[in-house]
């Protein structure tokens, strides 16, 4: 099965009314074609996840530059590719970091010439 990456886009969701700061979401936003069908993946997770990559050395988006929320739907993509459904919510920690077993910014890059990231 041949998946080709179209686009990528990320954004913070805005805290629900009467909400704590704590409650506070990123959403990724991936459109890949397979099999000549577009599909359309969104996975929603606690922005809190962001900073625990960083802690454990994993990744920084403030160093490397490119947001979080711009790889972790194509990240859950190839390694969920038979995933049914296109809204994905991550509220496990360890869930969300196994998206990140293995990665590798360059290999990433490597992989999705021509994908805007910024």
């Amino acid at each position: 099965m041949e998946m080709n990456i179209v686009s990528v886009t990320g954004e913070s969701v805005p805290p629900s009314k009467g909400g704590s700061p704590a409650d506070t979401f990123e959403r990724s936003i991936a459109t890949c074609e397979v099999n000549g069908q577009q599909r359309t993946v969104t996975v929603t997770y606690v922005r809190y996840f962001e900073k625990v990559l960083a802690e454990r050395g994993i990744y920084d988006q403030d160093a490397e530059g490119i947001p979080v929320n711009r790889l972790v739907a194509v990240l859950f993509l190839e390694k969920h590719p038979d995933e049914r459904g296109n809204r994905h919510y991550i509220n496990d920690t360890d869930k969300f970091l196994s998206l990140f077993a293995g990665f590798s910014l360059e290999d990433f890059k490597r992989k999705h010439v021509g994908l805007s990231l910024a």
